[in-house]
């Protein structure tokens, strides 16, 4: 098997590519700079703003993923034409182009449960749900991510396509001003901490499931379309940090929440419904918080 990646140094990029070199998958990178976080048979520097990707050579890959995106990371302040330019044009560009040459691998996008928009309803959302969400999107990040799962709902090609609608993903790799790895960092070091206010609901899912259910979403041959990946857990932000304060035998207080500022308030619960991943798949994740934190 040969998969590409096209992306390179972000957390779902380097865990693919570890999960490649771990089981001697030829890989072929895509990207700005080289990974640094493991190896790979080819790269192929590529500034996707500006040139265009050797599609005989991808094409050669029996599985493509698009591993890019522009506002994933709010405290980047991107410009709004990177953002969508990454989330949108460049992953429409090329499906229609692995489409008009023939391609008949398996590619891979994904979209993100902020899609759903501002809610406070406890409601697990179904693709369908996500994808005719017309609830107020908080920003371009949300929008892009739902003009690209609206195009892929049309979509079709000779090739499989998967699209994966994401929960929140964390990982040791990832950086270091989200929540998971900015709470250990201060109570290893015992330095000042504040949040929200504590109360939003997310669902969370370790990075290496992701690689996981690829894995077995190309085992199982599973059919093209738009899939969610809903949450091992779902918490919210106070319980996340009490299980970790509770690892660290420190004393939470209510005094850390209600301090910061930001702009997904408004989408108090965001929840997904994966069964219909789940019952395509002979996997579910398992994995929690508590058994990887002391990979940070």
């Amino acid at each position: 098997m040969k998969i590409s990646i096209i992306g390179s140094n972000g957390l779902l990029s380097n865990s693919i590519g570890k999960y490649c070199n771990a089981n001697k998958i030829n890989l072929d990178v895509y990207g700005l700079q080289e990974p640094v976080h493991h190896s790979y048979d080819n790269f192929y520097p590529v500034d996707l703003l500006k040139e265009d990707l050797q599609y005989n050579q991808l094409s050669q890959s029996d599985v493509i993923i698009y591993a890019v995106g522009g506002g994933i990371q709010s405290n980047l302040n991107e410009p709004v034409d990177l953002i969508y330019s990454l989330n949108v044009d460049i992953p429409i560009k090329i499906y229609n182009h692995l489409k008009l040459i023939g391609y008949r691998g398996v590619a891979i996008t994904f979209g993100s449960y902020f899609e759903i928009g501002e809610m406070s309803e406890n409601k697990c959302y179904t693709e369908s749900d996500v994808l005719y969400s017309d609830n107020k999107a908080p920003n371009d990040y949300a929008i892009s991510k739902r003009l690209l799962s609206r195009f892929i709902s049309s979509f079709e090609a000779p090739f499989k396509f998967w699209h994966f609608i994401l929960p929140t993903i964390y990982g040791e790799n990832e950086s270091s001003h989200r929540l998971i790895p900015y709470t250990i960092q201060a109570l290893r070091n015992n330095t000042e901490i504040q949040f929200t206010s504590g109360e939003q609901v997310r669902q969370y899912i370790y990075i290496d499931e992701i690689i996981q259910i690829i894995e077995s979403a190309v085992e199982n041959k599973m059919t093209s379309g738009i899939y969610n990946i809903s949450g091992t857990e779902t918490l919210t932000v106070k319980e996340l940090v009490s299980i970790l304060f509770n690892v660290f035998n420190k004393s939470l207080t209510e005094s850390v929440f209600g301090k910061v500022q930001r702009t997904d308030i408004g989408m108090k619960i965001l929840k997904l419904n994966g069964n219909k991943l789940y019952e395509s798949i002979n996997y579910k994740p398992t994995i929690k918080i508590i058994d990887v934190y002391d990979r940070y």
